[in-house]
């Protein structure tokens, strides 16, 4: 999808900073935080602000073009859904973001609702833990040269 972003039949206009942060989207490896997306945003040289970024992130998620899930310390990280809903295992403490498979759970959701009578059903599925490098390294990947995880 990099490169490419189409306008999904929103309501909302698509400016230039709206089609911005898509592109942002659309060219990262996996979910980030607002304040990254506002980084690469101002490092590509856009002139937008942290609340502009976050008022389209806000309407994007509300017509389901991109989604949000959540790494351990709670943050927001955002997403560009694709047609087959992609959803995430996030490290909760170095934040690496790997694509995983839901589609048993969801057949399983979209189940266990007809079986009691409920259509029109909507699915989270937030997924962390710690990951291979995070376990076996005893300072979290803090060290004096990196800091804390992002």
């Amino acid at each position: 999808m990099s490169g490419q972003v189409l306008n999904r039949g929103t309501e909302a206009r698509m400016t230039p900073q709206r089609q911005s942060v898509l592109r942002v989207l659309a060219d990262l490896p996996g979910p980030s935080t607002a304040n990254a997306i506002h980084h690469l945003l101002r490092a590509g040289g856009g002139q937008i602000g942290l609340t502009t970024v976050y008022r389209h992130l806000a309407s994007l998620a509300e017509e389901s073009i991109i989604g949000i899930t959540q790494d351990g310390a709670g943050r927001h990280l955002f997403h560009l859904r694709t047609d087959s809903h992609g959803h995430y295992l996030t490290c909760v403490r170095c934040g690496l973001t790997v694509g995983v498979d839901t589609t048993p759970v969801a057949r399983w959701a979209a189940e266990t609702a007809a079986s009691h009578g409920f259509t029109g059903i909507r699915m989270s599925v937030n997924l962390a833990g710690l990951c291979v490098q995070c376990r076996s390294d005893p300072l979290g990947g803090v060290t004096a040269a990196n800091g804390p995880p992002r």
